[in-house]
């Protein structure tokens, strides 16, 4: 057997160099942004394409959001974001861009929660977008920054693009927690509900609601919007002279069990007149489902980078 291991070990060192030469582009996962408002160091990952380091140009950016019970880490260890970017991108179905990965604190939903302990959606605007944009050459445009993520970061995504479209240009929600809460009394919720509701939105109200899910509710957002009107060019807004609204895509697995919910906010979307693109492709809440849709975020975001 001994002289077997020789050639045993030159193949392990061949598909290692095999697989190094095949990811293009480079990711990091220890860089952090020291947050007053958090009262923490928030740790975040970053891909950057192939040319950044040999270029002096700008590029476009991708904030990009994990799931529930995940990390900033997340995109990088399951996602598998620096093989599918960088084949995308070497392969022109997507242009060069940078794409940042923040933690998201495992299940605060990218918002400031109810007794403001937690004040995620102020750290994003006022530290963590304005600290990163100015540590890489990243493009300050509308057109030229967007946000993506799935499940939780689906969410956040929406919430983020359509609260904040002033500054995105493209959302690209994958399996998205587009959570639906119904009145019911306190006492016949579980126990693992009240715990999330009250954390998050924070304690019910007389119509048997988390005092503020109706104002972090996607759903709700779209419901009290005017009705969308055409515009010319790409883009739409609800009134004259409003910022329009973000390229929309939607995206979720026939066997997810958010299905439902997404479908619901796509019924509410089409009754404004929301222009948007939405795909139920076959699969279900997996790893699996958002590499495959990582890649057609980053060809939806990447043609409103082109153009």
């Amino acid at each position: 057997m001994n002289f077997k291991l020789p050639a045993f070990l030159g193949l392990l060192f061949l598909m290692a160099a095999l697989q190094a030469k095949a990811q293009i582009g480079t990711v990091d996962n220890t860089n952090t942004v020291e947050s007053e408002i958090l009262d923490r160091e928030m740790p975040y990952s970053v891909y950057l394409p192939e040319s950044y380091h040999t270029s002096n140009r700008d590029y476009p950016v991708l904030y990009l959001l994990h799931g529930m019970t995940d990390d900033f880490s997340g995109w990088i260890n399951w996602g598998e974001v620096h093989r599918i970017a960088g084949n995308a991108m070497k392969n022109g179905d997507a242009p060069e861009m940078i794409i940042i990965m923040p933690d998201g604190l495992y299940d605060a939903f990218y918002i400031n929660n109810y007794d403001g302990s937690i004040r995620w959606e102020d750290f994003f605007h006022e530290e963590f977008i304005p600290e990163v944009e100015s540590r890489y050459r990243i493009i300050d445009q509308r057109n030229t920054r967007a946000i993506a993520g799935l499940s939780m970061g689906g969410y956040g995504a929406m919430y983020h693009g359509v609260k904040y479209k002033e500054k995105f240009g493209a959302i690209y929600a994958m399996s998205s927690a587009f959570l639906e809460v119904e009145s019911m009394p306190e006492e016949e919720r579980s126990e693992w509900e009240r715990d999330f509701h009250k954390r998050t939105w924070g304690p019910y109200n007389a119509d048997g609601y988390p005092e503020n899910y109706k104002e972090h509710s996607i759903q709700e957002m779209f419901r009290a919007m005017n009705p969308v009107e055409p515009q010319s060019g790409p883009m739409f807004s609800n009134m004259e002279g409003e910022v329009p609204l973000p390229r929309i895509f939607i995206d979720c697995g026939d066997d997810d069990f958010l299905l439902e919910e997404n479908m619901n906010l796509v019924s509410i979307m089409n009754s404004k007149n929301v222009p948007f693109e939405f795909r139920v492709r076959d699969g279900g809440h997996t790893w699996e489902y958002w590499r495959d849709s990582l890649e057609k975020a980053l060809i939806f975001v990447g043609d409103l980078f082109r153009n």
